[in-house]
Formats: C-alpha cells, structure tokens, sequence
C-alpha cells in the first residue's frame, strides 16, 4: 500500500462557563504508522501524547497547535479561545423594502451552546412591534445559532425610526441589546454599466457577463438578473459586498457576475441587471440590458419605421401645400397684373376724346 499522509482536526469541548477546558487533535487516515503528537501554547510545548486539560491559559494564551510529525513532514492543527456569544442586526434589503413592499429585520445570534436562549424586538419609540418568526441551526462545530425575523412597516423605516434586539441567554452575564435605524447621510444615485463577455479562447462553455454598479450612498443594495425579461433565480449569479471607491466621497461599487453558455449568449438572448437602491427616483428601480447584437429588435424597428412613414407623410402634405400656395400667390399676382394692364389701356384711349370734349367746351361759340 501507498503512504498516506495524516488529516489533524482539532478538537474542544463547548463554550460554555465551566472552568475547565479540554482539548484534543484528532489525526486519522494515514498510513502505515507511528505519528508523534505535539503541544504547544503559542512556543512552549506542554506535552506529548496527551490531551491536556487548561483553565486560565485558555483565556490567555491566544492558539493552542497541535503539531503532528509523520515521516518527513509536519502537520499543524490550530485551536483558539470560544469567540463566545456574538449577536449581529442586518437591516432589510432594498428588494424587499422598495420592490415587495414586505421588509423586514434580521437578529442572528452565534455560538450558542444549545438554542435556549430568547430573543425580544422593541421600538425606541415604545410603539408595539409586529411578531417575529425564529429559526434554529445546528452546526458541525456544536454550535447553534438563532435567526430571528420581525416584519416591518415601510414607512416607519424610512422615517428613520430604531429597532432594538434582545439576547437573553443563560451562559451570558448580561442581556446582549443591537440596536438599529436607516442609515444617514446624502444619498447618492447608484450608476450602473453592463460589460459582455470577453472574446474567450477555445471551447469554453460558460461565458461570464458583469455589471458594475458605482457611486451609490447608502451601501445598501440589490440586485437582480433577468433573462429576456424573466427572473434569474438569485443562487445563480452572484454579486460582491459594498466596498468604498476611492476619493473623498464616501460612496460604495459592487460587481454581479451571471455565468451563461455559449448557446444562449449566441442566440441574442438579452440579459438584464436589475439594481434596486433608494436614492433613485420611484419605483427605485435601474435596469441596464445587453445581448450580443444590440440592434433594436424588431418592435422598435417597426415603430421607428411607421414613425418614418408619418414624418414622409407629412412632409409631402407640407411640400404640396407650400407649391399650391406659390401657385395662387403667382396666379393672383398674374391676374392682378393683367387687370391693371387692361385699366391703364382702356384710359389711354378714352383720353384723347375727353380732352377734345374740353376744348370744344371752353371755345366760344360764333
């Protein structure tokens, strides 16, 4: 049989208040034997083949490493102090507070020893709170944790009224209390860019499409993908934590990524990052769209051609009106000139008749 190499794990009991702590390290699956085990606080080895027990040390000494010698190689395993009970608020998410209207906020509780503890929801108003709903997880490590869930009012959130969470546990000295409200400050409009995918070498299968969404305040945000105007489950892409863009402004930028195949893309599928924040304008919503020939499709074409139709249409109503319009003037101004022409000449030959009239009428009679 081949040499197989050791796993270590490191091994401690729960983190709760007794006094006595114990420790272990588990070295399995290797092959052929022996191993040698060592202890150590920090430099100092405490013993060998033994798993010993500490009480003050732990507190003190930041890692305990078991080192595991095997042949020519050595394999460390690592164990630290019980981080102990730690409770985290997350404020409800823009999709949920702008897009369905249904927000909502998060106590999670970690490290717990076992799931008795309790969790309470009040206002700093004093104003009633809606019921909350738990959940309860168990974890490889012999950890729980708590998620506790209370229904909000849209509108008391947006007025910036504060929530607090309540941690009562048994292992604890006193109740944990988070407290949390909409973040302050001025908002800023988030700008979003789509970027297709590169011109990928060989055969690869999956292209990748980003959106870059920047310059957004507060760091709070979501994000949607669509596909031909269709929801794209959200365990199928995925997007970066707020991270903060250089210079003076305090402003945050994210990437989404959304993985498709190469068949899709090439079928001029059109894809769609949905960005919800509440520094755009109602329904705070931004879409950008892209697709591998981003010509208007066949609607936009129709309408921009019957829009065509109707400016030509009009124009030559207008081209028509304008000659019939130089025709009548010039008529008009023809027939008025013939008239005149005509009154000029029939006085030009009654003139010399008149002045004949004249003269016999001054000239006396024999």
């Amino acid at each position: 049989a081949s040499v197989q190499k050791p796993f270590v794990f490191p091994l401690s009991n729960c983190c709760n208040n007794t006094a006595l702590k114990t420790l272990g390290c588990l070295v399995t699956g290797y092959f052929p034997e022996p191993v040698t085990i060592t202890w150590n606080t920090n430099s100092s080895n405490t013993s060998t083949w033994k798993f010993p027990s500490i009480t003050s040390k732990w507190v003190s000494e930041s890692t305990f490493t078991c080192k595991v010698t095997y042949e020519d190689s050595i394999i460390e395993a690592h164990a630290q102090k019980c981080t102990g009970v730690s409770a985290y608020l997350i404020p409800p998410s823009p999709l949920d507070l702008y897009f369905h209207k249904a927000p909502k906020l998060t106590c999670l509780v970690v490290d717990l020893e076992n799931d008795k503890v309790t969790v309470t929801w009040s206002r700093l108003s004093k104003r009633p709170v809606q019921e909350s709903s738990q959940k309860v997880n168990r974890y490889y490590n012999a950890t729980t944790s708590i998620t506790s869930t209370l229904p909000l009012v849209t509108q008391d959130w947006i007025e910036g009224e504060t929530y607090l969470c309540t941690v009562n546990y048994s292992f604890l000295p006193k109740p944990i209390v988070r407290s949390i409200t909409k973040t302050q400050g001025k908002r800023e409009i988030p700008e979003i860019y789509m970027f297709p995918p590169p011109e990928e070498k060989g055969n690869q299968n999956k292209l990748t499409l980003t959106c870059l969404i920047q310059n957004f305040f507060p760091k709070d945000i979501s994000v949607q993908w669509l596909r031909n105007k269709v929801l794209i489950p959200s365990n199928e892409h995925s997007t970066t934590v707020p991270l903060n863009t250089s210079g003076s402004r305090t402003t945050f930028f994210i990437f989404s990524r959304l993985e498709v195949t190469r068949a899709d893309w090439m079928q001029n599928n059109k894809f769609t990052c949905r960005v919800v924040h509440e520094a755009l304008p109602e329904p705070r919503t931004i879409e950008k769209t892209v697709s591998k020939n981003p010509e208007l499709d066949l609607q936009d074409l129709c309408t921009e051609e019957a829009e065509s139709e109707e400016l030509d249409g009009l124009w030559t109503s207008t081209c028509i009106f304008i000659i019939l319009f130089l025709l009548s003037v010039s008529y008009g101004a023809t027939v008025t000139l013939l008239k005149v022409k005509w009154v000029f000449s029939a006085l030009l030959q009654s003139t010399p008749q008149a002045l004949h009239d004249y003269a016999n009428v001054l000239q006396p009679r024999a």
